[in-house]
């Protein structure tokens, strides 16, 4: 068994990077549901063929040096925010808004099957935890998810599906429907209520006869925020890539396509394109396709 105390990860999903093995993870990341750290403390243990986790934290990271309001932080989170988004879609400044993570629990319970041709891991996850609102009434927030990783030989298939709910009312003024979430010292509005469906298929070759690589990882992925507001666009994510291992050096070559991610396609981080822009997990802006070469070197 172990204990952690302190900023720690979120167990939540089949993995610490959810179901994916690329640079860009998948829209779980996005919407605060995979690699998440946050101030609490968490027990992992094992019980029998049972992968068991709990844990309670009291608030989001803490947030760091930046420009913005609240979101100089790495993993998303509910943050607050400079802008309020009129009924007609107009971004305005306004006084800082829009809420804080508190007093969250988590388990997660993982299940290994061991016997027959394909090993698997199933098991579930859960989140409950409450959103203290600054310039907006309290809300709550809460996520369910299934997952599952088969291996056979070198290919690994991982799928999870999740509902996701922020439990606000309309007085948020990231606007109806809609709740600020942030990283990299950026912000935008994200639906509010939706399904995440998301699958990673990877295929690892060692390459002993290479001096120079240690292996290649190719990898197909692609995940979705299905939102349940008709009016919304859902926000898709393909990528296609690989991770390259030599050495010390690890590479990741990834080929990324969306229809709902502000950071792929030809939009800069400019409020007046989020909404109805692009890029935002709201509407989704014009429903195009938009596509990003990136390469990362470690």
């Amino acid at each position: 068994s172990q204990v952690e105390v302190g900023v720690t990860r979120v167990p939540f999903g089949p993995g610490p990077y959810g179901v994916s093995q690329s640079w860009f993870f998948d829209q779980h990341y996005y919407v605060g549901l995979s690699d998440d750290p946050d101030l609490g403390v968490k027990y992992l243990t094992q019980w029998g063929r049972w992968d068991l986790a709990f844990a309670y934290f009291l608030s989001s990271e803490a947030n760091g040096n930046g420009g913005s309001a609240d979101s100089a932080r790495y993993g998303y989170d509910a943050v607050k925010w400079k802008f309020a988004i009129e009924p007609g879609g107009d971004v305005v400044d306004a006084a800082t808004n829009g809420y804080e993570e508190r007093n969250q629990f988590n388990l997660r319970a993982i299940y290994q099957l061991e016997t027959g041709p394909v090993p698997t891991d199933v098991g579930f996850s859960a989140e409950w935890g409450e959103l203290d609102g600054k310039r907006a009434r309290d809300g709550h927030h809460w996520a369910l998810s299934g997952h599952m990783v088969n291996t056979v030989g070198d290919f690994t298939l991982a799928t999870q599906l999740t509902r996701y709910e922020y439990d606000i009312d309309d007085s948020s003024l990231a606007g109806a429907g809609l709740i600020p979430l942030g990283a990299y010292d950026f912000a935008w509005p994200a639906a509010t209520n939706a399904w995440l469906p998301a699958v990673s298929l990877s295929y690892r070759i060692d390459t002993p006869g290479i001096p120079w690589l240690s292996y290649v990882l190719p990898y197909l992925e692609y995940s979705s925020i299905v939102k349940d507001d008709s009016q919304f666009n859902n926000s898709e994510l393909f990528i296609l890539g690989s991770a390259w291992a030599s050495g010390g050096w690890y590479i990741y070559s990834d080929l990324a396509y969306s229809n709902g991610n502000l950071f792929i396609g030809d939009k800069g981080d400019d409020y007046s394109n989020i909404y109805p822009g692009v890029g935002a997990f709201d509407a989704g802006g014009d429903k195009q396709w938009h596509y990003r070469v990136h390469l990362n070197r470690g």
